[in-house]
């Protein structure tokens, strides 16, 4: 692991600086606990480091209005306890609640998650169900894009090379919202996703679909919505039989998207086991109501 220097900056614009100098050959290290790995297998290299772990502009979980706004450098363990992540999407406390071990989620932030853009990331697809967009500055401009516009492959954003993310804004879902997030891995303590999925549906007066989001993880290169099933599941009730044809509906997705690769028979039955249980537990909540 070469690195010729190291830099960890106070604030923000003292971050852009380092950052200029060589944006090319220069990592921004949040958290680590994944680009120390990829540096010591030399999957991934730089010359030069910006620690963004004392940057205070990207810590902190606010409510702006509508939205929910979470700084890039908060970790997973204060997303899981934080009262208005419980209070508003649960989904996202969920997700973080399983990544990894207590010290990982100590240590790993959501903005390395969402910039490592791992095939199997557990953020993903929860932010993706809950339509969350990402802010990117730089010297002097920024821009908020959609969480699925970022991700173009594995382990691979359309974040620019001197480009920040900064913060994530996440939408307060509407009244009458039920959420859930399913993770499925080889094992309980620090399995990698298997398959993942995050879920939220609205529905009106008449407990019918009004809106829904759907996302997969870990069923091709990077995390995606399901728009046929999302549109299938609107205008419905959440009973048996919308539960079986939405099931069945996503089995025949995942098959077109994985083709003939040799894990695409499991993957369609476990996808279509998580969203069985999705779909059940989202109807429990809006029963419970």
């Amino acid at each position: 692991m070469r690195v010729l220097d190291y830099f960890q900056p106070l604030a923000l614009e003292a971050a852009f600086s380092c950052l200029q100098k060589s944006p090319g050959t220069t990592k921004l290290l949040a958290g680590g606990t994944d680009l120390i790995i990829q540096m010591k297998e030399r999957s991934v290299e730089a010359d030069y480091i910006v620690d963004l772990a004392n940057i205070l502009e990207l810590k902190g979980i606010v409510q702006d209005g509508d939205n929910l706004v979470i700084g890039s450098m908060v970790t997973f363990s204060e997303i899981e306890h934080n009262h208005l992540i419980n209070k508003y999407i649960p989904l996202l406390a969920k997700a973080a609640g399983t990544v990894g071990s207590p010290q990982i989620r100590n240590t790993a932030t959501i903005g390395g998650n969402i910039a490592n853009a791992a095939v199997a990331a557990d953020s993903l697809p929860a932010l993706l169900a809950l339509e969350a967009k990402v802010r990117l500055q730089k010297i002097n401009a920024q821009k908020d894009v959609a969480i699925e516009d970022i991700l173009v492959g594995a382990n691979k954003t359309c974040i620019a090379p001197d480009e920040i993310l900064t913060k994530i804004i996440i939408p307060i879902p509407q009244a009458n919202t039920a959420m859930t997030f399913i993770k499925i891995g080889r094992r309980k303590a620090l399995a990698i996703a298997r398959l993942n999925l995050g879920l939220t549906l609205s529905m009106d007066m008449g407990r019918k679909t009004k809106k829904a989001s759907l996302a997969l993880g870990a069923v091709g290169v990077t995390a995606y919505r399901v728009p046929q099933v999302e549109e299938l599941l609107m205008g419905k009730a959440i009973n048996e039989d919308t539960i079986t044809a939405a099931c069945n509906l996503i089995s025949e997705v995942v098959s077109e998207k994985l083709g003939t690769r040799s894990t695409a028979s499991y993957k369609m039955a476990v996808a279509k086991a998580a969203l069985s249980k999705a779909l059940e537990n989202v109807k429990a909540e809006l029963e419970g109501d």
